[in-house]
C-alpha cells in the first residue's frame, strides 16, 4: 500500500499534489528518535515536486521536503546510514497499527507502529539541480 494512503492527515499531501501515489521513493536527510510516543521521524526530499506549491514556499523551490512521524513504535530497527540513504518506504496495515519499512541501498528501517502522519512540509532550492539546468522535479 502506498504509504500516504495510511496517514492520518494526508490532506498535508493531497492538498499539494493531483495524485498522492507514487510517492514512495524517499532520499532521508535525518531521523529522530523521540521518547515521548515513542516516536520516529524522518526528514525526507519527496521524489517530485507538487503541482500545487504552498504561497509560502520560495517561488525558485524545485525540491520538497516531509516530516514523516511514525507514533506508538514497537520493534524498530535500522540498520546503516550514509550520506545517501535514498529507499522506498512500503507501509501495510496491520490488526492495530502498521507496519513499515525504508529500504534502500545505504539504509534499512522498519519497525510497527500505531498511526503515521505528517508533521511538516517545506520546500528548497536545491542548487545542485538548479546548476544542472534541470527543472522542478515534476
Amino acid at each position: 500500500m502506498d504509504w500516504p494512503h495510511c496517514l492520518i492527515n494526508p490532506e498535508a499531501l493531497s492538498r499539494l499534489f493531483n495524485s498522492i501515489e507514487g510517492l514512495g521513493s524517499l532520499n532521508v536527510f535525518e531521523v529522530s528518535l523521540k521518547r515521548d510516543g515513542p516516536v520516529v521521524a524522518l526528514r525526507a526530499d519527496l521524489p517530485r515536486f507538487p503541482e500545487h506549491p504552498s504561497r509560502r514556499w520560495p517561488p525558485e523551490a524545485n525540491r520538497v521536503q516531509v516530516w514523516i512521524e511514525f507514533i506508538g513504535v514497537e520493534a524498530l530497527s535500522l540498520t546503516g546510514f550514509d550520506k545517501d540513504n535514498s529507499g522506498n518506504l512500503e507501509v501495510a496495515p496491520m490488526q492495530a497499527g502498521y507496519s513499515f519499512m525504508l529500504r534502500g541501498p545505504a539504509i534499512v528501517l522498519s519497525g510497527q507502529c500505531e498511526c503515521i502522519r505528517i508533521a511538516g512540509v517545506s520546500a528548497y532550492i536545491d542548487e545542485e539541480t538548479v546548476n544542472n539546468g534541470m527543472e522542478r522535479t515534476r
